[in-house]
């Protein structure tokens, strides 16, 4: 459930290759632990568990990438880092010459948007020039001038993409483990 006041800024298209690759992939994984449990542990079919779970997480991150517009911050959400911008530091939201929306803070620091990164599609499609819109209305009913007092970068988190690492993680080292 979203707070009030918050809105996601998101490329349909990813929440459907997220969808897509994650069932597929997922599914080519369970066939494999299925076939594990039927003929006992093999290093096969935990590489192949391996590479579809990891195949998954990397998916689910590039996926994941987002705006999101809160009360009093614009959080860019990149694949490994989210950075937490107080409005009142946004000089700038707009396309670099390859189409990129790119968030420039009044500390004249600019960070990259990898979820409105400039495309082919795009150029037609035209969602980060909308994103872009979207940003600019919500710039200019939140500058508050008390907000937060810093920009913060932090790690994203990536459920799904995590556990999926994790997963990876042991299946590589049963994987090692039972050799052969």
């Amino acid at each position: 459930m979203r707070a009030k006041g918050r809105k996601m800024l998101r490329r349909k298209s990813f929440v459907f290759l997220s969808l897509l690759f994650t069932t597929l992939l997922g599914e080519i994984a369970l066939g494999a632990w299925v076939s594990m449990a039927e003929g006992g542990p093999d290093t096969d079919a935990l590489t192949v568990m391996a590479v579809m779970l990891g195949g998954i997480a990397f998916i689910r991150r590039i996926t994941g990438s987002r705006i999101v517009l809160s009360e009093k911050v614009l959080s860019v959400v990149n694949p490994v880092f989210t950075h937490d911008i107080p409005y009142r530091y946004v000089a700038k939201a707009a396309a670099d010459n390859g189409g990129s929306l790119i968030i420039t803070t009044s500390q004249a620091v600019e960070i990259g948007a990898f979820g409105f990164a400039g495309s082919i599609v795009d150029h037609f499609a035209g969602s980060t020039d909308r994103a872009i819109v979207q940003i600019k209305a919500r710039l200019a009913e939140r500058r508050d001038p008390r907000g937060n007092s810093r920009t913060v970068r932090r790690y994203t988190w990536a459920w799904v993409a995590d556990g999926c690492t994790v997963g990876m993680l042991v299946c590589i080292a049963l994987a090692g483990t039972i050799g052969g």
